[in-house]
């Protein structure tokens, strides 16, 4: 995890400009000096036959000295291409990253977090809308966690593959609501060699409200910046077959 600084006013602007774009994912602390800001978001990055990123795209709600900074990050990085009919080919890919702006007596840290490659989601954050709550399970008061399993087709629809549910018998209440949500989804797909492809997803959904000391308990195991930037990572969509994959030893 690599960090860079900046200077505290200009770190405010940042927190302000993040907020207002809805950019932001957690805050660990009301408005003020001490506040630990936290966001996730997607890059549209081009990689070569070499594994190096040649062109970095960011959604425009980041600001400039936020997005140079990521930008850098990732031309650090290194993937290993894919390949067709035994040679490396460049393509492209979606990165998933969290970021922490956390402030430090000079001014302010920012902590870039790897998540992994795939599909773009239309989000700046990089995750699809939540598909919508039964209104039969609200009324009768009922939760439940799922995994599915969908790929993205080279159009960018989504095919459902496998939804299982826990606890089972909340499958007939759940699997309707989660049929018409991939039904509606739309990603930008992978490419490789110029061509779109498809790439098998994995997505745990949660119907329930989420636990208020869930950040507190985080920020206890871990320093407060890689907690943060973890949590809504167990409702993340995951590539399981992506065609890039990064080398951990170039970040």
């Amino acid at each position: 995890m690599k960090r860079w600084g900046f200077p505290r006013r200009r770190g405010r602007i940042l927190a302000a400009v993040l907020l207002m774009a809805g950019s932001c994912a957690v805050s660990a602390a009301g408005p003020g000096e001490n506040e630990l800001l936290v966001f996730q978001t997607r890059a549209a990055v081009s990689i070569d036959a070499t594994g190096q990123p040649t062109d970095i795209q960011l959604p425009e709600q980041i600001p400039e000295v936020v997005a140079s900074l990521v930008r850098n990050q990732i031309t650090q990085w290194r993937f290993v291409p894919p390949e067709v009919d035994g040679q490396a080919r460049a393509g492209k890919t979606y990165l998933t990253l969290g970021a922490c702006a956390a402030p430090v007596p000079e001014g302010y840290q920012l902590a870039i977090d790897y998540k992994g490659a795939g599909p773009g989601a239309p989000r700046p954050d990089g995750r699809p809308p939540p598909p919508q709550y039964p209104v039969e399970a609200i009324k009768q008061q009922v939760g439940a966690r799922g995994l599915v399993q969908y790929v993205v087709e080279p159009d960018g629809s989504v095919t459902l593959e496998t939804v299982e549910f826990k606890p089972a018998r909340s499958q007939r209440l759940f699997q309707p609501a989660i049929e018409d949500w991939v039904k509606q989804l739309r990603f930008m797909p992978e490419e490789v060699d110029g061509k779109p492809v498809r790439t098998r997803m994995r997505m745990p959904v949660h119907f329930e409200r989420r636990l208020r000391g869930a950040v507190a308990e985080a920020k206890a195991e871990k320093p407060e910046c890689m907690a943060l930037m973890k949590q809504g990572d167990d409702q993340r969509p995951m590539a399981l077959d992506s065609p890039f994959r990064r080398l951990e030893e170039g970040g």
